[in-house]
């Protein structure tokens, strides 16, 4: 009976033992698979940090690059204003240069049929001077 007993208790400890080995290398691989997701997560989050500054990088640069086309716009804007004012104001000069020139072309003309008619009256007496004698 007390052999009985032993062999029983030695079957139930052979037993035991069979089971804390499996559940030792059930834990050993456990162990195994969250070491392996510990790192995997440490290395996402790596590139999570990675891709956040990357990100902040590319939204300053995207702010300056704006900054400086508002800028450049605004500088554009008042070379545009100068220049068109320069536009208007040798347009002006233009339209006064005209409006000499038209008056000057004026004076010639009343001056040149004013030599005209003195040429012809002049002809015109010479003509007469140059008749009486041979009438």
């Amino acid at each position: 009976m007390l052999t009985n007993h032993i062999k029983k208790l030695s079957a139930d400890n052979s037993e035991i033992l069979k089971e804390l080995d499996v559940m030792h290398s059930a834990l050993t691989d456990l162990s195994k698979r969250y070491e392996k997701a510990r790192l995997i997560i440490n290395q996402m989050k790596k590139r999570e940090d990675e891709y956040e500054e990357k990100i902040r990088d590319l939204t300053d640069n995207l702010r300056n690059s704006e900054e400086n086309c508002r800028l450049i716009s605004k500088n554009c804007d008042e070379q545009l204003e100068t220049a068109n004012a320069r536009i208007e104001q040798v347009k002006a000069e233009a339209d006064r240069e005209i409006i000499k020139m038209g008056a000057s072309v004026k004076l010639l003309e009343m001056e040149s049929q004013s030599y005209q008619a003195k040429y012809k009256k002049e002809k015109s007496t010479d003509c007469d001077s140059a008749l009486i004698p041979l009438l």
